[in-house]
């Protein structure tokens, strides 16, 4: 997975995370925690679109990213999730009990299984990352 320099900054909101490979694009949020979860979020989306119009940029060089340095903020890297690719059907073994409960929060949640499982197996990997 691709990581993308940012910058993450103090604001009168809270904080604010830029990224220098995509000016415009940015994400603010009340804490370090959110600022970053928004940062992946707009990165992502960022990138999905560039994707769609044919637009493949890698991340620069740290060294590149480093220089010139906004004042108050500290360099992070931002994991950049790959483009989505077309649904793969799957065969999976699990306890009864569990997919009915899988079935009936997924059902709450608004998702359908196939969905509910996939973006359960996202957080887990970003939680893991």
């Amino acid at each position: 997975m691709a990581r993308y320099p940012a910058w993450l900054a103090p604001i009168e909101e809270g904080f604010c995370v830029t990224f220098p490979d995509f000016p415009g694009c940015l994400a603010v949020g009340g804490t370090i925690e959110v600022a970053l979860i928004e940062a992946e979020a707009a990165l992502s989306f960022h990138l999905e679109g560039l994707h769609a119009d044919g637009v493949v940029i890698s991340p620069q060089a740290l060294h590149t990213a480093i220089l010139p340095t906004v004042d108050g903020a500290i360099l992070v890297l931002i994991p950049a999730a790959p483009a989505k690719a077309p649904a793969v059907r799957v065969n999976i073994t699990l306890d009864k009990n569990l997919l009915g409960e899988i079935d009936a929060a997924a059902a709450e949640a608004g998702f359908t299984r196939s969905g509910f499982l996939a973006e359960a197996s996202r957080r887990m990997i970003r939680k893991l990352g």
